[in-house]
C-alpha cells in the first residue's frame, strides 16, 4: 500500500510540471521575477566598458535600433540604471554621443567571442551599416582576454580584429589595418610568420588589451571609458530592455 502511495504522489508531482510547463506558469512567474527595473531621471553620463561588449551606430534613431535587435520589455531609462542593467542581464540603448548612439550589454546576441557568434555578428553590422551608414562592434573581458574590434560601412564589412588570450589565438583577422592600427604589429595566429614557433617569441608583437579595445573605440568613434569628460551627449533618455 505504501509503495502504491509513493508511486502516486511521484505521479502527481510529474503531471503538476508538465501541467506548469504546458501553461506558462514557471514562465509569467520567473519574468516576474526578473522584470526590468529602471529610472526615468536624467542623470549624467557614466562611464562603462570594462568586461562589456558593445556596438556603435551613427544614428539617434533609438526604436529602429531596438527593433533592429528585437528587443523586448523596453523601457526609457537614465544612464545609472541603463549601464547597470547592461551589466546585469539586459541591453541600453545609450543617449547620443556626438554622432554615435551604442547599444551595450553582455546579453548582446551574437556577442562575437567565438567563430559562430562572428558571423551573426558580421551580418547584424553589416545590416545596421546597409542603413545607418557605419555600425562598429567592440568587445573586451580580462578573465579569457577576449579583446576585439570590427568595423562596418554602407552595408559592408571592413575590419576585424578578435583576439583570444586565454587560448593564445585569433578568432578571425579580415580587411587591412585602419588608421587607429597602422603604428601596431598586431599579433596574428592565421600568419604565415606563425607557423613558425619563433612567432610567439617576437618583442615587436603587439598583443590585444582591454586599454587597446578602449584606444581603438576613442579614434574609430567613442571610448565609453571617458564618457563623463564628454559635453557633447544629449540630455535624455536611453532605451532599456532585454
Amino acid at each position: 500500500m505504501k509503495f502504491l502511495i509513493i508511486i502516486g504522489i511521484v505521479l502527481l508531482i510529474i503531471i503538476s510540471v508538465w501541467y506548469a510547463k504546458k501553461t506558462g506558469v514557471n514562465s509569467e512567474f520567473h519574468n516576474k521575477q526578473k522584470a526590468l527595473t529602471v529610472s526615468d531621471t536624467i542623470d549624467n553620463p557614466l562611464d562603462f566598458g570594462y568586461k562589456m561588449v558593445w556596438i556603435a551606430v551613427k544614428t539617434n534613431q533609438k526604436k529602429r535600433l531596438a527593433e533592429i535587435i528585437k528587443l523586448k520589455s523596453i523601457k526609457p531609462a537614465n544612464w545609472k540604471s541603463g549601464i547597470k542593467t547592461a551589466y546585469e542581464d539586459g541591453i541600453y540603448i545609450t543617449p547620443q554621443i556626438g554622432e554615435w548612439t551604442l547599444i551595450t550589454g553582455n546579453r548582446l546576441v551574437n556577442k562575437g567571442d567565438n567563430k559562430e557568434n562572428m558571423a551573426a555578428l558580421e551580418t547584424l553590422l553589416n545590416y545596421l551599416s546597409a542603413e545607418f551608414g557605419e555600425a562598429q562592434f567592440f568587445g573586451t573581458n580580462r578573465v579569457v582576454e577576449y579583446h576585439s574590434w570590427m568595423k562596418s560601412k554602407n552595408g559592408k564589412m571592413e575590419r576585424i580584429y578578435s583576439y583570444l588570450g586565454e587560448s593564445m589565438e585569433n578568432i578571425k583577422v579580415f580587411g587591412q589595418p585602419t588608421d587607429a592600427e597602422d603604428q601596431l604589429t598586431l599579433f596574428n595566429s592565421f600568419s604565415k610568420d606563425a607557423e613558425n614557433e619563433a612567432y610567439f617569441e617576437r618583442q615587436d608583437l603587439t598583443y590585444a588589451d582591454e586599454m587597446l579595445v578602449m584606444e581603438i573605440a576613442g579614434k574609430w568613434s567613442v571610448n565609453p571609458t571617458i564618457l563623463s569628460k564628454r559635453t557633447d551627449i544629449k540630455k535624455e533618455l536611453g532605451l532599456a530592455g532585454k
